[in-house]
């Protein structure tokens, strides 16, 4: 019943999308060199679309559309790709802080500790 509470609706959701971000930053580093590769992306989280739009649209893999290619047409940046990495272990905790929050409140309204 807790759990159905939008506010832990939108802390998973968020934590579904760091995971995913994670997934498609590991992908592109993974495919630093081999040519042709496109660098792809997901969409960003927007709190609004992850509470009314079905999740998993925002979690489909994009090719990046302001990728530059190298001669090899690769388009990985491995500079953007860590700092995507760095700001998906941000959202994570970000999600698990939101959980964990909402968890004390929920306690505390009902006089449990």
């Amino acid at each position: 019943m807790a759990l159905d509470l939008p506010i832990f609706q939108l802390a998973g959701a968020k934590a579904r999308h760091a995971g995913a971000q994670h997934n498609a930053n590991a992908q592109n580093i993974a495919n630093a060199d081999t040519p042709g590769f496109k660098a792809r992306s997901i969409t960003s989280f927007d709190a609004q679309v992850a509470l009314t739009r079905d999740a998993d649209s925002l979690f489909q893999m994009r090719e990046n559309p302001n990728a530059v290619a190298s001669p090899n047409g690769n388009t990985v940046s491995l500079d953007e790709e860590i700092l995507g990495a760095a700001s998906a272990k941000m959202e994570h905790e970000t999600a698990i802080a939101i959980y964990r929050k909402s968890m004390e409140l929920l306690r505390m309204s009902l006089g449990k500790r």
